[in-house]
């Protein structure tokens, strides 16, 4: 409130009187003591008839950076008076800067408190701090109306208030910044919560409140972000209209006093002439399987101590929609219980959603509002065309695709034509949805990795954000993986945004699109952070400039992040180090010491580790900025091991400091126990908390400890899985072949589009291709004799670096001719999903195909030429080779050859005909099966010393192409990209 006098005392004392509040709740209320300045703005008053005095405070000399903020808080107080068609209801508004202040903001009536880093902006400040400022500010004074002038009338109503005023604040930002694409960083923003609210330890959205010390937990991701959620789901069905003009009236009926969560369902079902208690309801509070933490100490029930009990107060997360494709004009969608674990449990999927299907296709891309209230649906869509549900990605649900329709929207990508289309957040969505149905097992990971081939030409910053996101997820849960595997997949990351780094480059000319720097940043940075050698020169370069002399066009705002982390990460010594300490504390912008503050965890020596961990732990670090410094630690191996090193050994001194201070145990927590991937570390969790009060934090613990063991899950489906599509698109070395013909190697064949569905582990289909004595000799040439250039050419496997781990590589097939064996197989795969994927594959039954290709292969014996020829790409390290018409035909279930005998060796050598024995060898030991020849063709002229055995289990035909100079394998057939 404003002040009404103000008297003189003795002693230098005033005596401050204040105008009296309205009736208000006392959780809004709040004082301001200190040594501050301001600076000041008024609304233009068109709207109520009466200006209202803006004011920002911010500590002596830092007023003039909230200048942005100001004019935000201006340009929002006349919006939401306009919005609600309620005047701003207070003589005046502040916005204040706290130096030391743990949530990011407050929204006291009429004094708005925030962090300074969240308000104040200055010359220097990325056009991703702007963005985030406005949405803070614009959420803070939403609540002025909603919130503030309405208050929930108890705390189990806490995400309608906050679910909405995240909501609202989209929109503002969506109408006042349009260029920004506010839906589309909304649905970013909405995984965090999707990811959290797929975990068993979940709560509802609408959740009970009994004891005081239960609200604290309730201020996450699913008050605010799934409340928000839900709340555009409901939007996207009625209209963001129709849904305003209820709000309006919802205002009017309960201003200056309470409501709750029915109160506004039944104010919007009277505006709207809808059931929206009912829809509402289902997303809100529905009925069904909660969780239980039960502590077990043996390792064993370790991945079973999240039993889930019945308990009529949770309502159970959301819906994964699985398509299944009948014929070319019909569809099958069946909801259920989506988890990030995977392993859905008897009883567990009994719920029920109203799902907005939102269905766009190729012929009619306007979205279709079907609403699915059935636990399957079928529907009429030409499935030899895109088509697409959850069209703008209004709804709170993922979708899982048949790969063929995963296939035809990624070619929609690649046609250039999804902006007109697929909208960015159609987009993301996609990538999105994929990624959490990878780590969930419904998919193996290596369809993900094939799915990001199609995003190659993607110019919005929006979506290689998300990209950049799940390629951080993935090298994080791989990270304590043999290093020559989490090399290949940041190989991936590198050759991604390298491209970008070579079309944007690293200069930000004047008038440039802000969406265009932030990808430039998200490039340099990603690319960086897979230590692409360019980009690490060029940032010490421009580090070493900007440190001399503190020039700024050495290092734009942009990429002071990135170059700082860049340099952290590819230095062992302390001199970078040193200098960006100094410069944390020389520079003044709350902006810059946050960025220098964070970076310094990324530093990966025993030395620079004890450093920042102790450095944040001193008094020269505020304690609301204490977690910047520890958050980036876990980015490392050794730091997650001395991350929680230090929990163990400061735990009881650190909870009893901020007892009262949630947010910084909850990600203390988090930070130091939230990427793990291994039992071992689960069960170190276990046993440590197992022994302290976690009275405070048990929400946060126990959505921690699941998110490992999905992470466990994970990785013990897709470990194989991942290595073999890295080893045949060329990221990850084929183990070199022994030389002088000692030991054996082995090539593992699988179906052309194999990566779409599962690894080899995962189902035990697969071809075994072993290559003996492939190689040099130890004097350098040849073991048939020829140079080294020579047997280079037919097949050069021993050039690339060696393999991580003993799994013999593997190469992904494709034959021409096989496709209704390939449409079995696709069926077969569609019955597994169909089952929520827990069950392995059984082995399919297909006698009358295997005779049809059996007599193919009888009719089709001759020899086939690799041809040598160089297919250069962007990627120019990946080389593509193919055989022409047919090869492999694998036919019996449980088919073997036996090895090749030292005579056929010896022949080989001699005239290099491969086929012609292998065809001999399947005669002679197994006349009965089938006849293999043409299996592997090499030329006549290029002698090569290999004698193959082939183990053969069920799977479609297959066919190997093998180029000569090739320095990799990869994908080979029509579905290459």
């Amino acid at each position: 409130m404003s002040v009404d006098s103000t008297i003189n005392l003795e002693d230098g004392l005033q005596e401050v009187t204040f105008l009296k509040t309205p009736i208000m709740a006392t959780y809004l209320l709040a004082w301001m003591i200190g040594d501050l300045e301001y600076i000041e703005a008024y609304t233009s008053g068109d709207f109520s008839g009466e200006q209202v005095c803006c004011r920002l405070y911010a500590p002596i000399g830092l007023a003039t950076h909230g200048q942005y903020s100001l004019d935000l808080a201006v340009k929002s107080v006349e919006y939401f008076s306009r919005l609600f068609d309620i005047p701003y209801p207070l003589p005046k508004l502040d916005l204040v800067a706290v130096p030391d202040f743990s949530p990011g903001a407050m929204e006291n009536w009429g004094l708005i408190t925030f962090r300074t880093h969240a308000v104040l902006l200055d010359e220097h400040a990325t056009n991703d701090r702007q963005r985030e400022i406005a949405a803070t500010v614009f959420h803070e004074i939403s609540h002025q109306w909603f919130g503030n002038l309405v208050t929930m009338d108890w705390w189990s109503d806490l995400w309608l208030f906050e679910g909405f005023a995240t909501h609202l604040a989209y929109i503002v930002v969506d109408e006042l910044f349009p260029a920004w694409d506010a839906w589309s960083e909304f649905v970013i923003r909405v995984q965090h919560v999707l990811k959290q609210d797929a975990l068993r330890t979940s709560h509802p959205v609408e959740v009970g409140v009994v004891n005081p010390s239960e609200i604290t937990q309730i201020f996450d991701e699913v008050s605010y972000m799934k409340g928000a959620s839900v709340l555009r789901m409901l939007s996207g069905w009625l209209g963001q209209d129709q849904l305003l003009k209820g709000i309006r009236k919802f205002m009017l009926r309960y201003m200056w006093g309470n409501a709750n969560t029915d109160d506004l369902w039944l104010t919007l079902a009277e505006e709207c002439q809808a059931d929206v208690p009912e829809f509402m309801r289902r997303w809100t509070r529905q009925t069904g399987v909660g969780s239980s933490i039960v502590t077990c100490s043996c390792l064993y029930c370790a991945f079973d101590s999240l039993e889930p009990v019945l308990n009529p107060s949770t309502c159970v997360q959301y819906p994964v929609l699985t398509v299944t494709e009948i014929d070319e004009s019909t569809i099958l969608v069946r909801q259920s219980l989506f988890l990030s674990t995977g392993d859905i449990r008897e009883g567990e999927d009994d719920q029920l959603w109203p799902v907005p299907l939102a269905l766009a296709t190729a012929d009619d891309p306007t979205p279709k509002n079907i609403m699915m209230t059935t636990k399957e649906l079928i529907l009429t869509v030409d499935t030899t065309q895109w088509y697409k549900f959850n069209m703008g990605q209004a709804g709170f649900y993922r979708v899982s695709y048949p790969s063929r329709a995963l296939d035809l929207l990624g070619q929609t990508l690649k046609s250039g034509k999804e902006t007109e289309t697929l909208k960015t957040a159609d987009r993301v969505g996609l990538l999105t949805d994929a990624a959490a149905l990878v780590a969930a097992g419904v998919s193996p990971t290596s369809s993900f990795l094939t799915l990001l081939k199609y995003f190659e030409d993607e110019e919005s910053s929006l979506v290689w954000s998300e990209i950049s996101m799940r390629m951080q997820e993935l090298v994080a849960v791989w990270l304590e993986q043999p290093e020559p595997v989490v090399n290949a997949i940041k190989e991936v990351q590198r050759r991604l945004f390298k491209n970008i780094v070579k079309r944007l480059g690293w200069t930000y000319p004047e008038g440039e699109d802000p969406a265009i720097g932030n990808l430039r940043a998200l490039a340099i940075r990603f690319a960086g952070r897979a230590n692409d050698p360019e980009i690490v020169a060029e940032a010490r370069r421009r580090f070493e400039i900007f440190m001399a002399n503190r020039d700024t066009s050495a290092i734009p705002p942009d990429l002071l992040f990135p170059v700082f982390e860049i340099v952290l990460k590819t230095t062992t010594g302390l001199d970078e180090y040193e200098a960006i300490m100094a410069f944390y504390r020389e520079t003044y912008s709350p902006g810059e010491k946050v960025v220098a503050l964070t970076v310094l965890g990324y530093g990966d020596s025993p030395e620079m580790i004890q450093r920042t961990l102790a450095f944040a732990m001193s008094e020269e670090v505020r304690n609301a900025d204490i977690l910047s410094a520890l958050m980036t630690l876990r980015s490392s191996v050794m730091g997650r091991a001395e991350l929680w090193n230090f929990m163990r050994q400061h735990w009881d001194i650190l909870y009893e400091r901020h007892f009262d201070d949630l947010r910084f145990i909850e990600y203390f927590i988090l930070f130091s126990i939230g990427m793990f991937s291994t039992a071992e570390k689960y069960q170190e969790v276990q046993d440590f908390f197992a022994k302290k009060d976690t009275s405070q934090c048990d929400r946060i613990l126990a959505n921690c400890l699941e998110g490992i063991r999905t992470r466990i899950l994970w990785l013990e489906r897709d470990r194989e899985d991942v290595e073999v599509w890295l080893k045949a698109n060329g990221y990850l070395g084929i183990a070199p072949l022994e030389e002088e013909g000692g030991g054996e190697n082995v090539l593992t064949l699988v179906p052309h589009d194999y990566s779409r569905y599962a690894s080899p582990h995962r189902t035990g289909h697969g071809l075994q291709l072993s290559l003996t004595g492939l190689g040099r000799s130890r004097s350098g040439s040849s073991v048939d004799g020829s140079s080294p250039e020579t047997n280079d050419t037919h097949l050069s496997l021993s050039s690339a670096t060696s393999s991580c781990s003993s799994s013999p590589p593997t190469v992904y097939l494709e034959h021409p001719e096989c496709q209704q064996l390939n449409h079995l197989y696709h069926t077969h795969d569609h019955q597994h999903h169909h089952h929520h994927h827990h069950h392995h594959h059984q082995h399919y039954e297909h006698g009358q195909e295997q005779h049809r290709h059996q007599q193919q292969c009888q009719q089709q014996h001759h020899e086939q030429i690799v041809q040598h020829s160089f297919y250069q790409q962007e990627q120019h390290s990946r080389s593509q080779v193919y055989l022409d018409e047919s090869a492999a035909r694998l036919m019996d279930e449980r088919f073997q050859l036996s090895h090749v005998q030292q005579d056929q060796q010896e022949l080989l050598q001699k005239n290099g005909g491969l086929a012609e024995t292998i065809q001999t060898t399947a005669a002679t030991t197994a006349p009965q099966a089938m006849a293999m020849d043409n299996m592997v063709m090499l030329s006549a002229a290029t002698s090569a010393a290999v004698v193959a055995t082939v183990t053969a289990t069920v799977v479609p035909p297959l066919v190997i192409g093998l180029e000569g100079d090739m320095e990799m394998l990869r994908l080979s057939g029509e579905d290459d990209f």
